[in-house]
């Protein structure tokens, strides 16, 4: 399967961001993809969330099932905020779920995921302190979902630093795991490779990184370098600091290959406790 990473830098402007998304889409249709993939916060980075998942968020949702309808491929939108939870119950206000939506080519919605994982955190750049729990609540649920031959287990950026959510969406039958990002220039320049290079190793998984980039405010920016790693851990296609296009492939052949010469998940022991003589220590 074919697929692309649609980066750029998106601010709050939504129409401007959509503008921008669509016509990276129409490009990465054009190169082939079957599976095409928006970064986190695509279509609003910044600004009154709340606001937008009260008063806007049903067109960019209608924008995203028309771009997969009218291209013929699978969507992913990397994150946007919405007021309700899988379930239909109310987000308590100011908060809401940071949730990546995966539209079929029919332009229906095929799965949903909200970010379990919140990015608190102190990182030595301009903005110094983030803290996304004041403005979102964790999700609560794995999410895998079936794109033609392949499953794909759903995860959202800071999600990447946690390896047992992406054992656990091996283990639920993932062959891709798909991460859409806004991470920092500062954790993207030290981490970003690192991570999605283990969190491929450790799964036997292709793993795509889908990041913004560039200077969102005087404040904040992103690393961009969107990526995709196979499941040995080798670098497929990478973006540099710049909007554009990251198209590669997926091929069924290598992840039962790199399994079945190194079948580490069905080596997995879990220790549930310390021995005595350890833990009085």
């Amino acid at each position: 399967m074919r697929l692309a990473a649609i980066q750029y830098c998106a601010g709050a402007d939504v129409q401007e961001n959509l503008r921008e998304a669509g016509a990276r889409i129409a490009e990465a249709v054009e190169g082939g993809a079957r599976l095409v993939v928006l970064p986190e916060n695509f279509a609003c980075y910044g600004g009154d969330y709340r606001a937008l998942a009260g008063h806007g968020i049903e067109t960019v949702t209608e924008w995203l099932a028309t771009q997969a309808r009218e291209q013929a491929v699978w969507l992913l939108g990397g994150s946007l905020p919405l007021a309700v939870r899988p379930d239909g119950e109310p987000v308590p206000a100011p908060r809401v779920r940071a949730a990546s939506l995966l539209v079929g080519p029919d332009g229906t919605l095929r799965a949903r995921y909200d970010k379990l994982h919140l990015f608190d955190a102190l990182v030595p750049d301009a903005q110094g302190s983030y803290c996304e729990s004041r403005q979102f609540e964790p999700g609560d649920r794995l999410v895998t979902a079936q794109v033609d031959q392949f499953t794909l287990g759903m995860a959202v950026c800071y999600d990447l630093r946690f390896p047992s959510l992406a054992r656990a969406l091996a283990d639920h039958g993932s062959d891709l795991l798909v991460y859409p990002s806004a991470f920092t220039a500062v954790t993207g320049a030290a981490h970003w490779e690192l991570l999605l290079r283990a969190r491929a190793v450790e799964t036997g998984c292709y793993v795509l990184g889908v990041n913004q980039c560039g200077q969102h405010s005087e404040r904040r920016a992103s690393y961009g370098h969107s990526m995709l790693v196979d499941p040995w851990g080798r670098v497929q296609a990478t973006l540099a600091d710049r909007p554009g296009v990251l198209l590669g492939e997926v091929l069924r052949n290598e992840i039962d290959d790199v399994r079945h010469r190194l079948p580490v998940h069905t080596h997995q022991r879990l220790l549930t406790g310390l021995p005595d003589d350890i833990r009085d220590n």
